[in-house]
């Protein structure tokens, strides 16, 4: 595994909380220093090394990693759309279609054999490489956290026909621990593979617990939803977090930004929640989450994470969330990922 250094008179120590003072004098120094940072048409990031030397850091084949990602993870499936049927995935997610359940956008029942696409996530790893966090937005607009028992994206195609769902659909997700708090989660106008996801609760979704059999005769606790649109779908609850918040910000290495790199936080102990820095501050140059909702005294993971030259470039660095938080990333590695998922899937 290559570790590389990322030299910066600005980042001491990776795991030093700063004041508010302590970060303007921060930008102040940034101004002041002689590493130069400039960003052209292509979002390629030009960094002036100490030796003079050019270091440029692509964005594009980071944006390409979260769609080959996804489409990596999709699941293919048949059913005749006259008489219905039931798909399950590789990590037991049930989805059934009644008979005669689908159109086409024109109105016109469907019959014969449909295309259907399916993916399940589960894993913290699987959010971050698809870029699709558990950020919820409230109705204020404020971006808090949830907590997930499943995304999914469910597409069905005749032909290469979009179809739609005049009848709802059965999504069934397995679970180890049943919560009755969890309810329906979907994208604003996103019903695409690569659009960009932020989660909103659906006022109107009724989710009911029950058992499933698993193939070797065991039962295994479950969460059933009836659907009706096609896309993206979480299965999640609000966050309930009521210690006091802070504003935090992340400092990453020179040559990387908003462009061709992200910060994502997990909370120690939750497994099904991923939280992403959605912000960068071009005044600061650091990533931030912008509402003030990180919870003070919660210990977390930070994860920065780009892609160069075929390698994933990362850094995972644990931390205790203090008020007016900066966390400063200074050494990054690179791996694969299949190994960065090793990793994600085995924080705390």
């Amino acid at each position: 595994m290559k570790t590389t250094n990322f030299n910066d008179t600005n980042q001491k120590n990776s795991m030093n909380v700063y004041s508010v003072t302590k970060l303007i004098a921060l930008c102040l120094l940034s101004l002041i220093g002689m590493i130069s940072c400039e960003t052209n048409d292509d979002a390629d990031i030009i960094t002036e090394l100490p030796d003079d030397t050019v270091q440029i850091f692509g964005g594009l084949e980071y944006a390409n990693s979260i769609i080959e990602a996804r489409e990596n993870a999709i699941q293919h499936f048949t059913i005749d759309a006259t008489t219905g049927g039931t798909i399950i995935g590789n990590n037991g997610t049930q989805l059934h279609f009644p008979p005669n359940a689908l159109t086409f956008l024109g109105g016109e029942l469907v019959s014969g054999d449909v295309a259907i696409e399916f993916i399940e996530i589960y894993s913290r790893a699987d959010m971050l490489t698809q870029n699709l966090p558990t950020n919820g937005k409230r109705d204020n607009g404020d971006i808090v956290s949830i907590i997930s028992g499943g995304e999914f994206y469910i597409n069905a195609t005749q032909d290469g026909n979009q179809l739609v769902a005049e009848t709802p659909f059965g999504l069934t997700a397995p679970t180890a621990d049943f919560d009755p708090e969890m309810t329906v989660f979907l994208p604003e106008d996103c019903d695409r593979l690569d659009c960009d996801v932020v989660w909103e609760e659906d006022e109107n979704a009724n989710i009911q617990g029950g058992e499933i059999q698993n193939a070797d005769g065991t039962w295994t606790s479950a969460y059933f939803a009836p659907l009706t649109n096609f896309g993206w779908t979480n299965l999640d609850r609000w966050w309930a977090y009521e210690d006091p918040k802070t504003l935090v910000y992340v400092d990453v290495p020179e040559g990387f930004n908003e462009t061709n790199s992200a910060v994502y936080v997990s909370y120690d102990g939750e497994p099904n929640a991923l939280a992403f820095f959605d912000t960068y501050d071009t005044d600061l140059d650091m990533f931030t989450e912008h509402y003030g909702q990180m919870p003070i005294g919660l210990e977390v993971h930070f994860i920065f994470v780009s892609v160069q030259d075929g390698d994933y470039v990362y850094a995972i660095q644990s931390a205790t969330i203090g008020t007016d938080h900066i966390e400063i990333i200074t050494t990054t590695q690179t791996t694969t990922e299949a190994g960065l998922t090793a990793l994600i899937n085995a924080l705390p």
